[in-house]
C-alpha cells in the first residue's frame, strides 16, 4: 500500500500507513441496530514483524496466545487469546465499547497496545480482528555530523548525515522505518526513512534552514491507532529516542527543490533525504 493511504473497507474500519502504517482490524456483524439484549464479541489477534523471528516467518506462524482483550465502556470485560490468538467474550451488555489488545505493553520486549473506539455490542457477533506489533527497540550509538552530498546538478548540497545502531542485532528488522527528528530554537523538522539503521548505513538528510540542531531517532514497527477522544494518532510501537550527543550547526542556506522528484533525479541511488518542516 502506499505511503500515507487510508483505505476504508466495506466491512468497517480499516487503515494502513507505510512508513509509519496504521492497523486496524474490521468489524463485522453486530445484528440488527436497536437490540438491547446481550451479544458475543470474538476475533483472533494477528502478531506483524516480530523482531524476535526472522523475516521468513510468515505472521501466521507467529504465536499470538497470551494477548489481553479488554472492552471498557459501558461494561468492562477481559479475556486472553489463544495459542493461534482467538478469543471470545460472551454475554457483552450492549453498549459502545473501546476494545484493547495489549501484552507487556511496558516491557521492552512487550508489544504495543493497540486500541479501537466506538465498537458497538447488541443481539448478534460483533467481531473484532485486531492486529499488534512488539515494541521497537530503541536506537544507540545515534551520531550527527555536518556534511554534504554531491547532487547530479554538479552543486555540493549541505546537510547532516545521521547514523545509528540497533543492539542486539536479533532485535533488528529489516522493515523498520525510524523517525528522525531536528529541533532548534526556531525549527522543528522530521525524517522517516527505511533501512537496517547499521552505522554503515548511513542517512544524509538535507533542506535544513542554518541553524544549531538536536539529532534524536526513534525506531517504529508502524502500528498505530486514532485516538478519538483527541484526534491524534498513536504509535504504540515507537521507541523511546536515542539522541545525539552534540548538536550540529549548518551556517549556509540550502537552495534546492526537495520535491521527490527532483530527490530522485538529483540523488539516484543514494541515502539523501528531505527534512519535512513542521
Amino acid at each position: 500500500m502506499a505511503k500515507g493511504v487510508f483505505t476504508v473497507s466495506q466491512k468497517g474500519f480499516c487503515l494502513a500507513v507505510f512508513s509509519f502504517m496504521i492497523l486496524s482490524a474490521c468489524k463485522g456483524s453486530t445484528g440488527p441496530e436497536g437490540l438491547l439484549s446481550p451479544g458475543i464479541v470474538s476475533g483472533k489477534v494477528t502478531v506483524w514483524e516480530d523482531a524476535l523471528f526472522n523475516s521468513g516467518n510468515a505472521p501466521a506462524n507467529i504465536p499470538a496466545g497470551g494477548f489481553t482483550v479488554t472492552l471498557s465502556g459501558d461494561s468492562t470485560r477481559s479475556t486472553t487469546t489463544g495459542p493461534d490468538g482467538s478469543y471470545a467474550l460472551t454475554d457483552v451488555p450492549a453498549g459502545t465499547y473501546i476494545i484493547e489488545t495489549s501484552r507487556q505493553a511496558d516491557s521492552p520486549t512487550g508489544y504495543g497496545t493497540m486500541k479501537r473506539y466506538n465498537f458497538v455490542v447488541g443481539g448478534g457477533t460483533a467481531f473484532h480482528s485486531g492486529d499488534i506489533g512488539r515494541n521497537a527497540p530503541q536506537p544507540t550509538s545515534v551520531s550527527s555530523v555536518r556534511d554534504s552530498v554531491a547532487g547530479t546538478s554538479g552543486a555540493n548540497i549541505a546537510g547532516i548525515r545521521v547514523a545509528w545502531t540497533i543492539a542486539p542485532p536479533s532485535l533488528q528488522f529489516t522493515t523498520f522505518s525510524y523517525l528522525l527528528t531536528f529541533t532548534s530554537p526556531s525549527v522543528s523538522a522530521t525524517v522517516s526513512v527505511l533501512g537496517t539503521g547499521a552505522l554503515s548505513d548511513t542517512t544524509i538528510v538535507v533542506g535544513l534552514p542554518p541553524e544549531s540542531y538536536a539529532v534524536a531517532v526513534q525506531a517504529d514497527i508502524g502500528f498505530g491507532y486514532i485516538d478519538e477522544s483527541s484526534g491524534d494518532t498513536v504509535f504504540p510501537t515507537r521507541s523511546a529516542a536515542g539522541f545525539a550527543p552534540t548538536n550540529v550547526v549548518l551556517t549556509r542556506p540550502t537552495v534546492l527543490d526537495i520535491s521527490p522528484k527532483s530527490m530522485a533525479r538529483e540523488f539516484p541511488n543514494k541515502k539523501v533525504v528531505a527534512a519535512q518542516i513542521n
